[in-house]
């Protein structure tokens, strides 16, 4: 019982802190003695991030970086503006990187310039592009405020830029609103703004909105959590054909992704999904006696599958965000050892037909928790590399004082790491 209660106390810390963890302040530190291997890259990639100022202990802006995932060629993109925060999306609340900042080829990205307090998170905003040089785009979509309620004129939310072509999709109203537009859309457009149209919308009565867009990696299909309207807390998730506007219903009663819930997956093909489910009686297998559990599913069988330790050392942490291989393989989850402690959360790889898992992370900061009673460490998946080698990462740490924040690329064929800079990474361009 107290293992337990233990345990939701950590969950709530993590779903509570999200908001804290994604605005952190990032300190210089040296990482001679980290216990991760660190290596020379061998395919350069580019990693998006943000990092927060503070004054007296109070965030005052965020501006977004790229750097080579070797840590080389570190570039400011946005300026510090006092109170204004550039983010990847609204989603950056709970540290879910769901949308695909990129533009195929790297050389755009789509961010959020964002009004935050503390007592409101962010609820006023405009989404722009800005070049890999730092040269940014007049704003997306007219209007002053792509997050207002849909009460008081158009929203616009989960905004994803496609892997293939110049397609970018997005929700027609804003992410973290209880109430929402009827009815509830998927558009997709250029990113001049040019063919925007609606490619699938939920049935209005049912539901109030759209969250956690994610593209397949061959860009013909989007997974979505469509939030229903009897409950804002709860949503049913869906996967839509690009080329058909068709969507079929994966699953329902899920824990919608922004009210705290897992933010799943799909592979690059568009057969195989991650997710976080609830106790569903409509499915016995993947049905926890209890809170939450992740289940894969494969959309071309209908076989699902519970992502579980049968021997019950290892949990595997139902909230954040879970990634999936690219050939849908295995499933990337943050979990914990019964054996270790509640303070440690490692990454685990998976594998999707439930047979075996291995965890790919150690601490990135040597910890005593006997000595730190306060210490939580707990790492993050960003992005799977295309070919399936390696991941990126963040991997967060804080005791008494404010969370310290690292990004790392995992390389997950050969059992060694590196280190890149602090910060929060949200997308990643590699080969």
């Amino acid at each position: 019982m107290a293992i337990a209660m233990a345990k939701e106390s950590v969950m709530q810390f993590l779903v509570r802190g999200r908001a804290v963890v994604a605005l952190v302040c990032v300190f210089a530190a040296a990482f001679a003695a980290l216990p991760l291997t660190t290596v020379a890259q061998t395919s350069p990639g580019t990693v998006l991030f943000s990092r927060t100022t503070y004054s007296q202990g109070s965030q005052t802006s965020s501006s977004i970086f790229s750097i080579g995932d070797d840590g080389s060629n570190l570039r400011q993109l946005t300026p510090y503006v006092d109170n204004e925060y550039d983010i990847p999306s609204v989603s950056a609340t709970y540290n879910m990187w769901l949308t695909n900042a990129f533009n195929p080829k790297g050389t755009y990205s789509v961010f959020l310039r964002a009004s935050y307090t503390f007592q409101r998170g962010y609820y006023a905003g405009k989404y722009f592009i800005v070049s890999a040089y730092g040269v940014r785009t007049p704003q997306m979509f007219g209007g002053a405020n792509d997050l207002q309620d849909p009460s008081v004129g158009p929203g616009y939310g989960s905004v994803s830029w496609g892997p293939t072509g110049d397609q970018i999709a997005y929700a027609n109203v804003a992410d973290l609103h209880t109430t929402g537009a009827h009815p509830s859309c998927v558009r997709l457009m250029q990113s001049t703004g040019a063919n925007n149209h609606a490619l699938w919308c939920a049935d209005r009565w049912n539901y109030w909105g759209i969250e956690g867009i994610r593209w397949s990696g061959n860009g013909g299909s989007l997974m979505v959590y469509a939030v229903r309207t009897s409950n804002a807390l709860m949503a049913d998730l869906y996967v839509i054909n690009v080329g058909t506007g068709t969507a079929t219903l994966v699953a329902t009663n899920l824990n919608s992704p922004h009210n705290g819930g897992g933010a799943g997956d799909i592979s690059y093909d568009g057969h195989e999904v991650i997710y976080q489910t609830t106790r569903d009686t409509n499915d016995p297998v993947c049905n926890p006696s209890a809170g939450s559990m992740w289940c894969a599913k494969n959309l071309q069988t209908g076989q699902r599958v519970a992502l579980v330790d049968s021997s019950n050392i290892v949990s595997f942490n139902p909230y954040g965000i879970g990634l999936i291989s690219p050939d849908g393989s295995q499933a990337f989850l943050m979990g914990s050892n019964s054996t270790v402690g509640l303070w440690d959360q490692e990454l685990y790889a998976v594998k999707t037909d439930g047979s075996t898992f291995s965890k790919i992370t150690s601490p990135c900061v040597a910890v005593d928790p006997a000595k730190d009673p306060n210490a939580l460490l707990f790492w993050r998946p960003v992005r799977v590399s295309p070919d399936g080698g390696r991941i990126l990462a963040n991997c967060d740490y804080s005791d008494n004082g404010p969370p310290e924040v690292q990004i790392w690329v995992l390389n997950l064929t050969g059992g060694s790491s590196h280190f890149v800079t602090n910060g929060v990474a949200y997308d990643w361009h590699t080969q």
